[in-house]
């Protein structure tokens, strides 16, 4: 493997020493980007003593070549740690006034951001919308730690461990390209059921699963398509979403785009009731008899137009996971169902299992939702291949 390792101006820039000692370990080929901020940091003899290669500092020398198009073209990855705001906000932008930025701007393969900058800075709304107009692009990224700082506080921003980078870098390289002219169609959030003017049922779901799969779907080179009820994360500019609201809505957003997709993920929590009818105004009453009647059973209904498309649930329940699981994996004619713990709702992680239509149960554990994203992904290449 040929990585392309860009250092930018920070304090923890030290800290990639540790990612290319090991990336060598694996018999990865190493080259160096240090920009000019990073020379305040580390010294180009110790960089290119630990690549044994080369070191590439300034896009605007005389050489022979045009260094980013050479890196580009030579690199199977690049990853950008520690990454920096300006960075970010460079490559979200579409800025190249120097080499590390026009590297970027010219790199056709995977590229890895690691951020590390001081808690205030990466919680900026700003920053955030940058890295979100990133990976909505299909850039990948590893999440900060957290701990001691710079400035002495404690919080959100530390360079993370190298070995867990050098793991995120391997799953990276492997995955990319993998789903590249397949088109998935993912469902996520919660619907709501309005009971009067004001007032509605609904659940906790806060559509983060769905929005890991819409980002691990164009990170492989894939199509998504999301269709979101409402969420409690932000969901990005630049991806193809459409909102709905309530379960008709849901199910009908779906119809309209199920013929498109190779595979339809069904991450929403869409609410199995409504009430019989909904008053126009606030009700005041002291007691409050709700009369419910169910929804339609939107993967019921969907399986009517499966074909050959692959389809994926989830199951939640409080007990009875696996019988259960194989009921609706059965009735709704899926080819893998998600058996999710029950405090899957609302948290960042989940801990579970993969039930597939041969009976064959992967037990996953408790990883969060980007891990269980891309663990499931495998499973529908896994099944996809087998359909051809």
């Amino acid at each position: 493997m040929k990585v392309v390792i860009g250092l930018c101006g920070s304090i923890a820039a030290y800290k990639s020493f540790e990612l290319i000692r090991l990336l060598r370990k694996e018999g990865a080929d190493v080259k160096v980007i240090l920009t000019k901020s990073a020379l305040n940091f580390v010294t180009p003899l110790s960089c290119q003593t630990l690549s044994a290669n080369e070191i590439f500092i300034d896009q605007f020398v005389l050489t022979k070549g045009i260094k980013h198009i050479a890196l580009s073209q030579w690199a199977d990855i690049l990853i950008i740690g520690p990454a920096t705001a300006n960075i970010i906000g460079k490559a979200a932008s579409g800025i190249g006034d120097d080499l590390l930025s026009t590297t970027i701007l010219s790199f056709p393969k995977p590229i890895l951001f690691v951020p590390a900058m001081d808690t205030e800075m990466w919680q900026n709304r700003i920053v955030q919308k940058n890295v979100k107009t990133l990976k909505a692009t299909g850039y990948y990224f590893v999440e900060p730690g957290i701990g001691s700082l710079a400035s002495g506080k404690i919080g959100k921003g530390r360079f993370p461990q190298a070995s867990l980078i050098l793991k995120k870098i391997m799953t990276v390289a492997k995955g990319y390209g993998s789903l590249r002219g397949k088109k998935f169609l993912i469902s996520g959030g919660r619907t709501e059921e309005d009971v009067d003017s004001l007032r509605v049922i609904t659940n906790r779901s806060s559509g983060r699963m769905a929005l890991e799969f819409l980002y691990a779907v164009i990170c492989r080179d894939g199509q998504a398509k999301g269709i979101f009820g409402e969420t409690t994360v932000c969901l990005p500019e630049g991806m193809k979403i459409s909102r709905v609201r309530t379960s008709g809505e849901m199910l009908q957003n779906l119809k309209d785009n199920i013929a498109w997709c190779d595979c339809l993920i069904m991450a929403a929590a869409v609410g199995d009731y409504k009430p019989y009818s909904k008053s126009s105004e606030k009700i005041h009453t002291e007691k409050l008899n709700l009369k419910l009647k169910k929804n339609r059973d939107i993967l019921k209904e969907l399986s009517k137009h499966k074909g050959k498309k692959l389809m994926v649930g989830f199951s939640l329940e409080d007990k009875d996971h696996l019988k259960r699981g194989r009921e609706k994996l059965d009735s709704k004619k899926l080819d893998l169902i998600v058996l999710n713990s029950d405090d899957a709702i609302g948290s960042d992680e989940i801990d579970a299992r993969i039930l597939k239509k041969s009976g064959k149960i992967i037990k996953i554990g408790r990883v969060d939702k980007w891990q269980l994203a891309n663990k499931i992904l495998d499973e529908c290449i896994t099944e996809m291949t087998a359909k051809k």
